[in-house]
């Protein structure tokens, strides 16, 4: 059974590392998504003032049309041209779904929340990974300080410098499972806001992970300037460079140099 099986539906946050959508940003796709319905309505008005009732009648058809199509595909995808073009997407601010056909009333409720999809995570990509780990071989040393290579630097803000060649269990007391082995670091912390076992660092030599161990204070990622609480015992991905907080203490993941 992985992390993945064990977790309710109701302890999951969809929207974790998303970034909401700038004001600006927002205005423009709705500028794209409006700009031919809006000019077809002006058209059929125009004809019908100026004796061409067929030709406006024809127009305000095609603006309704293209007005149901906008509704549909937000309804079905979260966005239309406009969203397609700035590299937005309305969903449920409750379920980080696409609103399906209760769009137009959870629209008209404030109950949608638009998402930028190049600075934070895409609402509609999984917010669970499941966690595996590899099977046991050899007890694993203490984390080497400050080693230089391929994989990424831990800066912790006590000053230490930990290479995170292999996963990495930190915490006031941590301890590495026989069915999950990994590197410790007894981190000082006379707060006592950081778990015995408090989260777990990994790198595949392509990304970072990072695993809340059921923490009492919980782990955080900073981005943007917003501080985004991880699901204890969800395997998540993170781009580099990362800040985390654990607790009430802070680090930094950066590429080797």
């Amino acid at each position: 059974m992985t992390t993945q099986d064990s977790l309710r539906l109701a302890d999951v946050d969809p929207l974790v590392l998303t970034a909401r959508a700038r004001a600006g940003q927002f205005a423009g796709a709705v500028f794209i998504d409006l700009a031919a319905p809006l000019v077809a309505t002006i058209g059929g008005i125009l004809a019908l003032v100026t004796g061409a009732p067929a030709l406006g009648i024809a127009l305000l058809v095609i603006a309704a049309i293209l007005v149901a199509v906008t509704a549909w595909q937000f309804a079905r995808g979260g966005r239309a041209l406009g969203g397609l073009a700035i590299g937005l997407r309305t969903v449920s601010a409750r379920t980080g779904a696409a609103a399906g056909r209760s769009f137009l009333p959870a629209l008209l409720r404030g109950q949608l929340e638009t998402f930028d999809l190049r600075r934070g995570r895409d609402p509609f990509a999984p917010a669970l990974a499941p966690v595996t780990f590899p099977r046991a071989q050899t007890p694993a040393p203490r984390p080497r300080a400050g080693a230089r290579g391929g994989a990424p630097l831990v800066r912790l803000d006590s000053g230490e410098r930990l290479s995170l060649e292999s996963a990495l269990i930190l915490g006031r007391t941590p301890l590495a499972p026989a069915d999950a082995p990994a590197e410790v670091f007894q981190w000082p912390d006379l707060s006592r806001s950081l778990s015995k076992s408090h989260a777990r660092l990994e790198w595949d030599g392509a990304r970072l992970w990072i695993t809340d161990l059921g923490s009492t204070n919980g782990t955080f990622v900073r981005t943007a300037g917003n501080r985004h609480p991880l699901i204890a015992h969800q395997r998540t991905p993170l781009p580099l460079p990362a800040e985390i907080d654990l607790g009430d203490r802070s680090l930094s993941v950066t590429e080797a140099r």
